[in-house]
């Protein structure tokens, strides 16, 4: 160890809590930085995982009522790996505890309550059963808002008649992680709630049987969503069609993006923060050393000392910092 490696100790140490202070900006930079970035690659890992393994739809389009027969011919268009098509229509609903109507979403699943694109995932009761008129699924996020669980019951007037419909499970369903209603900023999980119930009994209430206003398309890798879209169009379109979208525009998928686009921007914007704070007060205390210790660095130079050596010694000074601080902030931030 050279001398003034030495002197850098001692140094550092007269002004340990300076130092301390400037390493604890520092670490809060960096841990906020690595946290943030390991959180978000999570999430996004989480959300690609649940997508994947529910089979969470490509392509989606709504159209006011095709026959059953259209879904061979949407099966045939290239890169279209599978159709799912249903019955889709919003009901006024009649919740306890609100001053005007909420607004229920209900979607046909098969009489066993599991379709397999967009697939369902239990939290709490059962599936549907085969033969039981009036049963439903409802979202999760509905459910926590005004308290349901399975076995309650709750009045829908679907197509201009008041029925029951009686919860006999809580679902979640990456087609709704944020339940927002077409035309809607944000999401009110008190008005607005999402339902699915057996295919024949939707079907025979809006007169829909053996067809479908709904549709749900899951692609080959490699194929092109354009072409897709286009080619979904042109068979919609005598249906009613409205267009087809890709997973990017549908509301519930691009909310949750940007949320995570937002998270990410203020978790790069956090860290710069702390760390040009950080750079001020290094500038600060260094400035103020090199003017306390003129003398000492004119006795330096005049022992053969070169501007380099001298230079190098004070920025090992900040580096002591600096390093303390990046290290700390690294283990807390992944901790």
């Amino acid at each position: 160890m050279t001398s003034l490696d030495r002197k850098v100790l001692r140094d550092v140490w007269s002004l340990r809590g300076q130092f301390s202070a400037i390493g604890a900006v520092i670490a809060c930079g960096i841990g906020t930085f690595v946290m943030s970035l390991s959180t978000l690659d999570s999430l996004e890992l989480t959300q690609a995982r649940y997508y994947e393994r529910y089979r969470f739809g490509h392509v989606f389009a709504h159209l006011k009522r095709a026959p059953d027969s259209l879904q061979s011919q949407l099966e045939a268009i290239p890169g279209v790996a599978e159709v799912q098509t249903r019955v889709v229509a919003d009901v006024v609903l009649d919740v306890p505890g609100l001053e005007e109507p909420a607004v229920g979403r209900l979607i046909s699943v098969p009489e066993s309550g599991a379709p397999k694109m967009n697939a369902l995932y239990l939290r709490s009761g059962r599936f549907l059963e085969p033969g039981r008129a009036g049963e439903a699924l409802v979202s999760e996020a509905f459910a926590s808002a005004h308290g349901f669980v399975p076995g309650d019951k709750l009045s829908a007037v679907i197509n201009g008649r008041r029925e029951t419909l009686s919860i006999v499970g809580v679902v979640l369903s990456p087609e709704y992680v944020y339940q927002i209603r077409g035309g809607e900023v944000f999401p009110n999980e008190r008005s607005f709630g999402v339902f699915w119930v057996a295919e024949k009994e939707l079907a025979a209430a809006f007169d829909m049987k053996s067809a479908f206003n709904d549709l749900s398309c899951y692609l080959s890798p490699g194929a092109s969503i354009p072409e897709t879209l286009a080619s979904i169009d042109r068979l919609i379109d005598p249906y009613g069609g409205l267009g087809a979208y890709a997973r990017e525009d549908q509301e519930s998928h691009r909310y949750l993006t940007n949320e995570i686009r937002e998270l990410r921007n203020m978790g790069l914007f956090a860290p710069i923060i702390f760390l040009l704070v950080a750079a001020f007060l290094l500038n600060v205390v260094l400035s103020r050393i090199v003017g306390a210790q003129r003398e000492l660095i004119a006795a330096l130079k005049a022992f053969g000392y070169t501007r380099r050596e001298i230079g190098l010694h004070y920025v090992k000074m900040v580096l002591t910092a600096v390093v303390a601080g990046a290290l700390l902030g690294t283990a807390l931030g992944a901790w």
